[in-house]
């Protein structure tokens, strides 16, 4: 079982990976590469599953109910994340989704061990479990696809 400084640091090593995409062109950033998503629009998507998470974290402080679980309607919560990141330039998103990161890590270190170990009422996953599979998880795919797509254009 991880902890939260465990979890922090995973959480932690998808922004030295953002910080280092910012040398990358914005012609670079922005040419789709999954499907039409390029790198600018696969962190948007990241920065819009954290903000939101921010807010479950800030409800399991005020020990809140939260139901740990995925959202609802994903699609369209992703479809709006990129939305949202092409109003931005490729470097001002990259570092807003480092900011992003960074309070989400800082909020998830307010939260007791105890309540980041506990299951949830009506959900299958602890905080641990929910951060791990995910976050983590999510992170290390769209890192692979990132890396994958700038091996071939290198």
């Amino acid at each position: 079982m991880a902890t939260i400084s465990d979890v922090s640091k995973d959480l932690e090593s998808m922004t030295v990976f953002i910080s280092d995409l910012i040398p990358y062109s914005d012609d670079v950033l922005s040419k789709p590469l999954v499907g039409t998503w390029s790198i600018q629009d696969l962190i948007s998507h990241i920065m819009g599953w954290d903000k939101n998470f921010i807010k479950t974290i800030n409800q399991i402080i005020n020990n809140e109910e939260v139901i740990l679980e995925e959202h609802h309607d994903v699609q369209a919560y992703n479809e709006a994340s990129v939305t949202f990141g092409k109003k931005m330039k490729p470097h001002d998103l990259l570092k807003e989704a480092i900011s992003q990161r960074k309070q989400l890590i800082l909020r998830l270190n307010l939260v007791p061990e105890s309540a980041f170990t506990r299951q949830f009422h009506n959900s299958a996953y602890t905080l641990e479990t929910f951060l791990q599979e995910m976050f983590i998880g999510h992170d290390r795919h769209h890192v692979a696809q990132i890396k994958n797509y700038l091996e071939m254009v290198s």
